[in-house]
């Protein structure tokens, strides 16, 4: 399976979560040193571990009002997914997401498949007390 996390992109802080979007890690991995040479400048500092996040939508500006929880979807670029590299260390931590339904939750939604059928999401406040922290 495939992680979802709360990543920094660039001006997250230590605490809240301006700055920080949703993705799903689908691999984390390294560049030898020498492939990096002839991928990156040699004045750039290439970090030694790198993630291939998979992005959702920034969450709504206000929570849903019955539950408080944030709604986000998948991000798209022209029908496909929108993914980013970005190093290991703007992973601030996992986040757990709860697939939006209706009345029924499909029969073929299955918490190994869930990721990949639902396209909405809640992102769940209430996991534990620092994502409550981070999130209300």
């Amino acid at each position: 399976r495939f992680d979802t996390a709360l990543i920094n992109t660039g001006t997250g802080g230590l605490t809240g979560a301006s700055g920080y979007r949703i993705g799903q890690v689908r691999v984390v991995f390294s560049i030898p040193g020498r492939l990096a040479a002839t991928l990156f400048p040699h004045d750039f500092e290439v970090p030694q571990h790198l993630a291939y996040i998979e992005w959702f939508s920034p969450s709504t500006a206000r929570p849903e009002a019955n539950h408080l929880m944030y709604k986000i979807r998948r991000s798209h670029i022209h029908g496909d997914r929108m993914a980013s590299i970005v190093p290991l260390v703007n992973i601030r931590r996992s986040i757990h997401l709860l697939p939006k339904f209706g009345a029924v939750a499909p029969a073929d939604w299955k918490s190994s498949n869930v990721l990949e059928k639902c396209d909405t999401f809640f992102a769940n406040p209430w996991s534990d007390r620092h994502m409550y922290t981070t999130l209300i």
